[in-house]
C-alpha cells in the first residue's frame, strides 16, 4: 500500500483546500468566496487530513498537517512556505518547503536540497494546493447556505460522477511529479463538507469528507478521508519568515521527476 500514499498526500492538500449566504443564494456565494479567494496575493493556511486506507484486512490511518504562507504571488518576489508533519504507524516525518529567487527548496528526513523551479511551474503547484484546482460549483448537486453571525455557513453535497472526473484530472496532472498518478482510476462513493465565507466574502474556513475507491494494476484501496482548511486573517498582509538557506544540496529537478 506504500505506493499510494505519496498520491493520497497530494490528493488530500489539493482537496482539503477545494474552493466550495443575505439576498444571494448559496451558489453565488459559492462561486464569488471562490474566485475572491483564489486572487489572493497573500496566504496564510493551516491544512490538516486524516485517511484511512483498506486493502482486505489491511487497514492503515495517515494524517498530514501543514501550514502554509505566501506573499507576492504571480510576481517575480513570490516566496512561498510550507512546514508541516506527516504521521503513520506512530512515526512522524517532518517536512519544510520554500521558494524563493528561482529555487525550490524542501528539508525532510535529515536531507536538505534545493533545484531550480521556474515561477509558473510554481504557481501551478500553488494552484493545486489552494484552489482545489479551479472546482466549480457545478460539481455540487446541493448547496445550502445559513447565516452565522456575520459569516455564511455553507453546507454541500458533491456529484459523485462528476468527482470521479475531477479527482482523476487532479492526480492526471500530477503525472510529471508523482509517477504512475495518470494511470489511478476513482470511483467516489460520497463526498459532503461545510466552507465559512466570512464578512469580507473569503473563504476563513473548508472542511471535507470523501469516500473512494483508488484502483491500479488491479488492486483496490478504500480511502475514507477527512480534510480541513483554515484560512487565517484572508485579505490582510501576511509576514514570512524565511529559513536559513545554508547547506542545501543543489540537485537537478529530473533526478525527482519534476517537468521543466
Amino acid at each position: 500500500m506504500k505506493k499510494y500514499f505519496a498520491l493520497l498526500l497530494s490528493a488530500a492538500m489539493v482537496l482539503s483546500l477545494a474552493g466550495c449566504g443575505g439576498g444571494k443564494d448559496a451558489r453565488t456565494i459559492y462561486d464569488e468566496a471562490s474566485k475572491k479567494t483564489s486572487e489572493l496575493q497573500e496566504m496564510d493556511i493551516e491544512t490538516t487530513a486524516a485517511m484511512t486506507m483498506t486493502q482486505g484486512d489491511q487497514t492503515i490511518d495517515l494524517s498530514t498537517t501543514m501550514d502554509i504562507q505566501m506573499t507576492g504571488a504571480n510576481t517575480d518576489d513570490m516566496k512561498y512556505l510550507a512546514a508541516g508533519k506527516t504521521t503513520m504507524a506512530g512515526q512522524d516525518i517532518d517536512m519544510k518547503m520554500y521558494y524563493e529567487g528561482g529555487y525550490y527548496y524542501m528539508e525532510t528526513m535529515g536531507q536538505k536540497i534545493k533545484y531550480a523551479m521556474d515561477l509558473n511551474q510554481l504557481m501551478e503547484q500553488v494552484k493545486q494546493s489552494t484552489e482545489g484546482a479551479n472546482m466549480e460549483s457545478s460539481y455540487m448537486k446541493e448547496i445550502k447556505a445559513k447565516k452565522d453571525g456575520d459569516n455564511q455557513v455553507l453546507t454541500f453535497t458533491a456529484d459523485a460522477e462528476k468527482m470521479d472526473s475531477y479527482v482523476q484530472d487532479i492526480m492526471g496532472s500530477m503525472s510529471g511529479a508523482i509517477a504512475g498518478a495518470e494511470d489511478i482510476a476513482y470511483k467516489i462513493k460520497s463526498a459532503s463538507g461545510e466552507a465559512v465565507v466570512n464578512k469580507d466574502g473569503y473563504f476563513s474556513s473548508m472542511n471535507i469528507k470523501m469516500s473512494m475507491d483508488m484502483t491500479v494494476q488491479g488492486e483496490t484501496v478504500g480511502v475514507e478521508m477527512d480534510t480541513n482548511a483554515v484560512y487565517h486573517n484572508p485579505g490582510q498582509a501576511v509576514t514570512l519568515t524565511a529559513p536559513d538557506l545554508e547547506g542545501y544540496q543543489e540537485i537537478d529537478p529530473a533526478a525527482l521527476g519534476t517537468q521543466q
